[in-house]
């Protein structure tokens, strides 16, 4: 990113970044200088992506998330701090984020940019990188201050106004004329300042806040943003995982040649021992004779052979004959060993491919409902059902609208389920909600085989308690009729399902489940967690052609309402149980 994009960053994302509270602080996989901050706002969560030297934006992405020392750090110094305010300091790629414990973060996204951690006497206590330059010093308990300004240089005017050369191209300024040239980068700052943004990309090439020749306009410039970077992110993840696994095919690869010109020079040397035992045999009587005079060599057909005087010619060519054997015993079992590594060689290849497609599931852009347990109902209608007692509170509270259809399992402790916008729904849609409310209910820790599940409208359901009484949080009145669902199956389907995004795991009813998925499995309330959550990471990664990954997994892990059993796995139309 450089100025023009910070600044058309902060002024779009200012007000939604402000009075955020840092949730929690992550790493992106083993891409240790892309911090993920976790944000609690306002109105919803949101997940910042802070890249020193290269960009900010929020991200509707999430990866495998990891903890390193430094993150342990941030967390220690920051964690449940309130953003306060941001600033872009002396027009230039640095980030000022005011937090509410007087301490500030200062991301700069010049090359060799540093995340650091300022007290609140704006000196140093925390940095991604410690360094000594001509100008500064980047170091705990020195205050922090700005790198100088480049000089003005008529040869390069335009390095120091600090313009890129693609703003230059893409606007079509006329860089010959300074002074028309400043006037023209203070009319773009004018206006970025002023929120007159068109957010525009070409994917993998190029982004900008302005429109550009044959560029795809986005929803917002963060959009633009996260968008851009993603592709980069996926390929810094694919190619960090597959570093191993390439030197070990390298060294595979290597090992299989070795053998291979082994068993060529095995197989050469016995053919040739081999071959003299016969000269020797057709030659019986001139070897015999050689032996007779005390001969300890002959040369037959320009072939110089060693003899035994002490022995026969047949077993001179015995000794070569055995020799012959022994080539070609070594040659038969390097073979076999060549067969071994070629398979694990196979393997490793089959691995690495997997491995390239489960990158991505490991970054797959999250939607706003994903922080909720969803579903799609076999019509196409979105279903969130809370995850715990705040979650049910926020859905009521901040999701439920009058016509929306809320579902309850008719049992204490259970998930406050809704079906978004049910305009025209079929029975078929609210018995699959009515199966994702049944399963993420206290039957399924009881173990039950069925619940019945009732339904209401939005405009039945109330968070005001009847006068003189009190609600806990989680709990709502319904007033008005019932609708009952009776003995609703406590079975959920599980199946990956492929998109432009990426892959990701999906839950439902097996109905709702079937049309989308080319596999899936069916779970019911059993007696094991996490060897289930790991037979089925291993049943559908092995039949869609994926690795079993630790995301894959957790993502499971995570889908499960409690200990769980596997009751039917279902493939391309067919049971195989």
């Amino acid at each position: 990113m450089n100025y023009f994009d910070l600044l058309a960053w902060v002024t779009e994302n200012k007000s939604l970044i402000i009075n955020c509270r840092i949730n929690n602080i992550y790493s992106i996989g083993d891409l240790n200088n892309i911090f993920f901050f976790k944000l609690r706002c306002l109105n919803e969560d949101k997940n910042l992506i802070l890249e020193p030297g290269v960009r900010i934006n929020f991200t509707k992405y999430e990866g495998q998330k990891s903890i390193n020392p430094k993150i342990r750090i941030l967390r220690d110094l920051i964690r449940d701090s309130y953003i306060t305010n941001i600033e872009i300091l002396d027009e230039e790629r640095i980030l000022k984020i005011y937090l509410s414990n007087n301490k500030k973060i200062i991301l700069e996204l010049l090359p060799r940019g540093s995340l650091i951690i300022l007290n609140e006497e704006d000196k140093i206590i925390f940095s991604t990188e410690y360094k000594t330059f001509k100008d500064r010093v980047i170091k705990p308990g020195i205050a922090y201050t700005l790198p100088p300004k480049p000089q003005f240089d008529s040869k390069n005017p335009l390095r120091s106004l600090g313009v890129p050369k693609e703003i230059i191209d893409n606007l079509h300024l006329n860089s010959d004329n300074i002074d028309e040239l400043k006037k023209n980068i203070e009319d773009l700052k004018e206006k970025l300042k002023k929120g007159e943004i068109e957010p525009c990309i070409q994917k993998g090439k190029l982004f900008m806040p302005f429109h550009f020749d044959n560029c795809e306009k986005l929803s917002s410039f963060n959009a633009v943003i996260d968008e851009y970077f993603i592709d980069i992110e996926r390929e810094r993840v694919t190619q960090q995982n597959n570093e191993k696994l390439e030197a070990e095919r390298k060294k595979l690869e290597k090992t299989v040649q070795e053998i291979k010109n082994s068993i060529d020079n095995y197989e050469l040397q016995a053919e040739q021992l081999r071959n003299i035992g016969k000269k020797i045999m057709e030659n019986y009587v001139q070897v015999e004779n050689a032996i007779k005079n005390k001969q300890k060599s002959i040369n037959i057909d320009g072939i110089e052979i060693e003899l035994d005087p002490k022995l026969t010619p047949t077993k001179n060519a015995s000794i070569f004959f055995e020799k012959a054997k022994e080539y070609s015993n070594k040659a038969k079992k390097a073979k076999e060993t060549l067969d071994e590594f070629s398979k694990k060689l196979e393997n490793l290849n089959s691995k690495i491919n997997q491995r390239t497609e489960a990158s991505r599931f490991s970054l797959i852009k999250k939607f706003w409902y994903e922080k909720y347990r969803w579903s799609i109902t076999t019509n196409g209608f979105l279903v969130i059902s809370g995850k715990d007692a705040d979650q049910n509170e926020s859905l009521v509270r901040k999701m439920l609208e009058d016509k929306d259809i809320f579902l309850h399992a008719d049992i204490q402790g259970a998930s406050t389920t809704i079906i978004k916008n049910p305009v025209n729904i079929q029975d078929q849609d609210i018995f699959d909600a009515a199966v994702l409310a049944a399963s993420y209910s206290k039957a399924w820790k009881l173990g039950l085989a069925t619940v019945d599940v009732f339904w209401v409208y939005g405009n039945q359901v109330s968070k005001s308690p009847p006068t003189g009484e009190y609600l806990p949080k989680g709990s709502f009145m319904i007033y008005g009729k019932k609708n009952y669902i009776k003995n609703v199956p406590l079975m959920l389907a599980l199946g990956i399902e492929y998109s432009d995004e990426g892959i990701r795991v999906i839950v439902g009813s097996e109905n709702s489940i079937s049309n989308k998925v080319k596999q899936y499995i069916i779970i019911s309330p059993g007696d094991e967690l996490e060897r289930t959550a790991e037979r089925i990471s291993k049943i559908l990664s092995e039949n869609l052609g994926i690795e079993a990954t630790k995301e894959l997994k957790n993502e499971i892990l995570s889908i499960l309402p409690g200990k769980s059993k596997i009751i039917k796995v279902v493939k391309l139309g067919n049971d195989k149980q």
